[in-house]
């Protein structure tokens, strides 16, 4: 704790530092000219964007929930409001994403999996997910130390000529899930706004849900109800904005998160009588501060204190202590310090460095007391060398040391990322190559049930082909996207679920991943009616090629080899209708290739409309929303069935 607060302080102080700069005169041509042309970088990846007009007509609550719509994505989903979510992209693990919240990674270096259904909907601008490299104006360099990064925006005030903005919702719906949330924006000064969030979640989560018995013809069902699956769940954010002058800005957030929730059992062995409860408390801080120091020069910080408990209680464990309960503290602190420099007109460079602690205090499951020290530093070029074509590349050093009772350790790693853009009228084709390095979480070296020490990093090399049109007549607009991939993974981590919430890491010795992802959109506005359609299918073929293993030549678990997600929106007049539709192909629980570890091809669908006045300056929106229309039972998880055909309905008013 000393040392953490010593590296706070040092923080802050450097931050002041910077700060105190603002009396600096700096010049301002053509600013606006440097963000849109850098911000055009981010483009040459492959990208999957869900806007504020896809959230409404997914219409889900959390952001876990909605992901599962992004091509190429794969959400583990244990049902119910409160379900754990992690994502896996392209065949890869949860822990080869980066999840960015505002610009600024979400840390969970227990598990190494970020549980999305934490993050609530309500204040979310936009969600996107960028494979290869996501390099917005100044990219942090964790952010370019994963294989894929998904982006949550949180909504930033537009108050117009108003000093005060509102919005406050409420909805209900099949079992007992009710949910509502009040977001708030004040102007205090033509320099300064201040946004609040607050969101309340509560459901008992008993939905029906129909067991079998045997097998083959001679078996039997029935129908029971989904047992000690409740939540509660509060989420409080506030956000202070602050403009020094046109060229310097500060933005501060504080976030606070609090989950109660049972974790129901696995129906495999008929046992309904689950009394495992799972706490969480997750708390941080963190600051933005944006300089345009010139022109040709971008200076940008991010700081941040993470604190986050975890409390895992089972009562019916047999042990001398009568029972379980696991107790988690992790803290965090992390600088990123960015700048980005514009040679010519053409040619952009940016040095970012991450610097960050971490601990880890578990003593009923952790006897090692970890601590990790990382400092991971990246510079980037994008260069247009040509009318049409482009170059964009990163070395990136990423140094961890381990500190824990009765040892260290510690890496290194450079990984080298390479990227060609060709852009001509409304095609374009991009080919990237990237080396990605992972270090081994907490859980997966230190659990006293689990871990290894030796536990060998992942080391993964990705190579992707995108070609992308876009076409657009009058007021119609139509988009394709084809990508081809190819990953390679050394020393594979695979985590297989024991539980909701703990899990059996396994290592692969080698594991090949292809596959190809397609989009597609179209909108087009025939008035009154606005119609919007995004279509995703997504094959990916992930297989262990280690010729020692036991398992050569089978597909790696919870791994479908087709995806295909379906939005669609419809606008008239005051009238939305929402329309969502998924497909999961069948996958394999365990590694063994086995008939018996089949999980099925599922198909879910569901729909919503909604219907919005305004009446004195106040706009009123109602939404009736049904998932799962067809009543289809399946498991993305094996052994924890999904809800089935569900409802809601939505108050709303916007002042």
């Amino acid at each position: 704790m000393k040392k953490q607060f010593i590296l706070l302080f040092v923080l802050i102080l450097g931050c002041t530092g910077v700060f105190a700069q603002d009396s600096l005169k700096t010049k301002t041509l053509d600013s606006v000219l440097v963000v849109s042309k850098q911000e055009d970088v981010q483009q040459r990846t492959s990208v999957s964007k869900l806007t504020a007009k896809d959230i409404q007509s997914i219409n889900v609550l959390s952001v876990g929930e909605a992901v599962k719509f992004l091509g190429g994505t794969m959400v583990k989903d244990y049902g119910g409001l409160g379900g754990v979510k992690t994502v896996s992209v392209r065949g890869l693990s949860a822990n080869h994403t980066a999840i960015l919240y505002d610009g600024v990674s979400l840390f969970d270096n227990q598990s190494g999996q970020v549980d999305l259904s934490k993050y609530s909907i309500s204040s979310v601008s936009n969600i996107l997910m960028a494979n290869g490299n996501f390099t917005p104006t100044l990219p942090t360099a964790t952010s370019l130390a994963s294989a894929s990064s998904l982006s949550i925006e949180t909504r930033k005030p537009s108050l117009g000529m108003l000093s005060t903005k509102g919005t406050f919702s409420i909805s209900y719906g099949s079992f007992n899930t009710a949910n509502s949330n009040l977001f708030l924006a004040h102007r205090f000064s033509s320099k300064d706004i201040l946004s609040t969030y607050l969101d309340m979640s509560n459901s008992d989560g008993r939905y029906p849900y129909v067991l079998k018995y045997g097998s083959g013809q001679n078996f039997q069902t029935e129908e029971l109800m989904r047992e000690n699956n409740d939540l509660f769940s509060t989420h409080a954010e506030l956000n202070w904005f602050h403009d020094f002058n046109k060229n310097n800005t500060l933005k501060l957030k504080a976030y606070y998160y609090y989950s109660n929730r049972g974790l129901p059992a696995s129906v495999t062995l008929y046992y309904q009588n689950s009394k495992q409860r799972l706490y969480n408390e997750n708390a941080f801080l963190q600051a933005t501060y944006t300089s345009y120091i010139s022109d040709k020069l971008i200076y940008k910080n991010n700081a941040k204190f993470d604190w986050n408990f975890t409390e895992y209680l089972d009562p019916h464990y047999f042990n001398g202590m009568g029972g379980v309960d696991d107790r988690y503290t992790q803290r965090l602190l992390y600088d990123n310090n960015a700048v980005s420099f514009q040679h010519k007109e053409n040619l952009f460079f940016t040095l970012t460095n991450d610097i960050y602690h971490t601990s880890l205090y578990a003593p009923t499951t952790i006897d090692a007391e970890p601590e990790r020290l990382a400092s991971l530093t990246a510079l980037v070029m994008d260069w247009n060398i040509a009318k049409h074509f482009y170059i964009s590349a990163n070395a990136l050093h990423s140094f961890y040391l381990d500190q824990y009772i009765g040892g260290d350790k510690s890496k290194n790693h450079f990984s080298p990322f390479v990227s060609l853009f060709y852009k001509r009228g409304n095609y374009t084709a991009s080919l990237f190559f990237k080396d990605i390095f992972r270090m081994p979480t907490f859980n997966e070296m230190y659990y006293r049930q689990m871990g290894d020490r030796n536990l060998k990093p992942e080391k993964t090399k990705q190579i992707s082909l995108t070609n992308t049109y876009e076409f657009s007549y009058r007021d119609f607009f139509f988009s394709t996207e084809l990508s081809l991939y190819h990953n390679d993974v050394k020393d594979k981590i695979v985590a297989i679920p024991r539980n909701v919430f703990l899990w059996s890491m396994l290592n692969y010795g080698m594991v090949e991943i292809y596959g190809m992802d397609l989009k597609c959109g179209v909108k087009a506005d025939f008035q009154p009616f606005v119609l919007s359609l995004k279509l995703n299918y997504s094959y990916q073929h992930a297989e262990d090629v280690e010729e020692s293993s036991l398992t050569y030549g089978q597909l790696l678990p919870y791994m479908p080899e087709n995806l295909v997600s379906a939005i669609f929106s419809m606008d008239y007049k005051n009238f939305n209708f929402g329309f969502t539709g998924m497909f999961v192909d069948k996958r394999y629980s365990l590694q063994e290739n086995t008939e018996q570890n089949i999980l099925k091809a599922y198909a879910d669908c569901g729909a919503n409309i909604s219907y919005s006045q305004m009446f004195k300056k106040i706009n009123y929106k109602f939404t009736l929303d049904i998932k799962n229309i067809f009543d289809v039972q399946y498991e993305v998880v094996r052994a924890y069935p999904m809800m089935g055909r569900n409802f809601s309905l939505k108050a709303e008013i916007n002042f």
